[in-house]
């Protein structure tokens, strides 16, 4: 697997449109395994709510886990952000439920930089 720094895969992110899924997708895993946290799952909280994140051959993807919202309390979780080698998916981004009051309203980029903090103090959540 190719090493990409930080600003490489923030460059790859900047480039938008043109990084097909596939490409984003290897680039993602790429900085996962730079991380040492290729095909973990972590558990962190950002903002006050609970986030399953994992990246590994399949895909990346964050999960945010209902921790009882009375107008979810039917509803386990739901993916915010999903990355597969033909989707590329931001919760924030899709028309309606970004203007959901439980969106997370965090792009790729920013995931990422969550993460990277994250595996660097080790606190807000736990690897699994």
């Amino acid at each position: 697997m190719e090493t990409l720094t930080r600003e490489g895969l923030l460059s790859e992110l900047e480039r938008g449109l043109e990084t097909s899924a596939e490409e984003l997708l290897e680039s993602i895993r790429a900085f996962f395994f730079q991380l040492g946290l290729f095909g973990q799952t972590l558990s962190l909280e950002h903002e006050g709510n609970w986030y399953r994140v994992s990246c590994d051959e399949h895909g990346f993807m964050v999960y945010r886990v209902n921790s009882g919202s009375p107008l979810r309390h039917h509803v386990p979780g739901w993916p915010v952000c999903l990355v597969n080698a033909l989707t590329i998916f931001e919760e924030h981004q899709s028309p309606h439920l970004g203007q959901d009051h439980c969106a997370c309203g965090v792009d790729i980029r920013k995931w990422l930089e969550i993460i990277e903090a994250h595996s660097r103090t080790g606190s807000s959540g736990e690897a699994r």
